[in-house]
């Protein structure tokens, strides 16, 4: 063992030099962290404004098709003119769903689409100007238009795969790096300090427990160190260092622009954590009824007004329940996700249903308030009385061992939601097991 008389530094000089490295290893962390988390939130910010938008443009394509075919083999049995206007508008709905993919992406599969769609366009022009076309023709054609749809939307998915396997990959390697520096800091905060200041040993355990924790996650930890010295100021530090950090993670989630919830990337992680660490919860998929038909009377800003008040309403009721580990999201549209503590399913779903419909009245007018509906025409141009939007909630109670993706448990759901929809106005359905109901 050295002597401390016999050494340049004194005990003061030497708690500066260590801390002052101790701070830069911590500041590297903090930078590499935000650099790592900044080029994320880039990945993150092109896979929600590009690819999941020519997802829902790829899935439009196939609506569209499958609609003007119908519409075809109808005007071949009954002639009626009117179908010519409905066939007209389904294909430049198809139409602008092709802009929005050539727009956001560069798929090789879209020239075989143009050319497919080429074909069945000009066979669709020959049936409606009176010409000869036979049935067997107009099948093949939308077909062929069908498989070249498949074929752009498995292209696309897998280059969502490879964005997001370089996410992961991005996400370990900051993850890593950020860890190794700050334990690097931290490691020799407590070996200095152990052997200079043996009542500072203490203090400096906690210290590296808090940092363990903050790398972990769990950016809410207090150490529980006194302030008034130097270790105190660290570990002050360190918590504001936390807080920056979990702000900085909150800006990387591929949250809804419009409510502010995480979206489905946020959503699958908060499902695959809960698998993984095998506890029990309820996964609750929530769709909002009638709402196209809302939006077509009262336009896209009021519907965006009422998905926002939405998201914001079921927040709060979650929020309220008291569960601090339960989660909202927000899919897209008119679609939410609730994850809770399964104890608290029913009551968090009977308090949201209470509360929408408490609220939806307030963004109809007088008139349509009184007569409980509305006029609109369905998805194939029948006129029809449409009810006030309503909620419809399914309910997945998630043991461990019964479900083994998110993405099993969101198909799950998806099939009991169409089963609450049957009934009308706001409903929510709780399966018990996975199969049962």
């Amino acid at each position: 063992m050295f002597h401390l008389r016999n050494n340049r530094f004194t005990l003061t000089q030497k708690l500066i030099v260590s801390f002052s490295i101790n701070g830069i290893c911590m500041l590297g962390a903090l930078v590499y962290a935000i650099v790592g988390l900044n080029t994320m939130h880039r990945m993150v910010g092109d896979i929600a404004h590009n690819d999941l938008t020519a997802a829902t443009a790829a899935i439009n394509l196939r609506d569209s098709m499958l609609a003007q075919e119908r519409t075809a083999r109808k005007f071949m049995i009954l002639g009626q003119l009117e179908l010519v206007d409905v066939h007209g508008r389904q294909a430049e709905t198809f139409r602008k769903a092709q802009t929005l993919l050539r727009e956001r992406t560069n798929l090789k599969s879209l020239n075989e689409l143009d050319s497919r769609y080429a074909a069945y366009t000009l066979l669709g022009a020959k049936l409606f100007t009176g010409k000869p076309v036979s049935e067997a023709a107009l099948i093949k054609s939308a077909a062929q238009v069908e498989t070249a749809i498949e074929k752009l939307r498995a292209e696309q998915q897998q280059l969502l795969e490879l964005k997001l396997t370089s996410a992961k990959q991005k996400e370990a390697s900051t993850l890593t790096w950020a860890l190794g520096l700050a334990l690097c800091g931290v490691a020799l905060a407590f070996t200095v300090a152990a052997l200079l200041v043996y009542t500072f040993s203490a203090s400096i355990g906690k210290l590296k427990k808090a940092t363990h924790r903050i790398a972990a996650g769990d950016f809410e930890h207090d150490p529980h160190i006194p302030p008034g010295d130097e270790v105190g100021m660290l570990a002050q530090d360190f918590m504001r260092m936390a807080q920056r950090l979990k702000d900085l993670e909150q800006i990387s989630l591929d949250a809804s622009p419009l409510t502010r919830l995480p979206g489905n990337i946020a959503i699958e992680r908060s499902i695959s954590k809960r698998l993984r660490e095998q506890q029990p919860f309820a996964m609750c998929y929530l769709d909002l009824d009638n709402f196209k038909s809302y939006n077509d009377k009262y336009g896209y800003i009021r519907a965006s007004e009422l998905i926002k008040e939405a998201g914001y309403l079921i927040h709060h009721v979650v929020e309220k329940l008291g569960d601090p580990d339960a989660f909202v999201g927000h899919i897209g549209g008119d679609d939410f996700v609730v994850v809770i503590n399964h104890m608290l399913a029913k009551t968090a779903c009977q308090n949201i249903i209470h509360d929408f419909d408490a609220m939806i009245p307030k963004y109809y007018s007088e008139g349509d308030r009184v007569v409980g509906y509305i006029d609109g025409v369905d998805r194939y141009g029948v006129p029809r009385h449409f009810p006030l939007v309503s909620i419809s909630i399914a309910v997945l109670n998630c043991q461990p061992g019964k479900y083994t993706s998110a993405a099993e448990i969101a198909t799950a759901a998806a099939e009991v939601k169409d089963r609450v929809k049957e009934s009308a106005g706001s409903n929510y359905i709780i399966v018990r097991e996975a199969g049962g109901g």
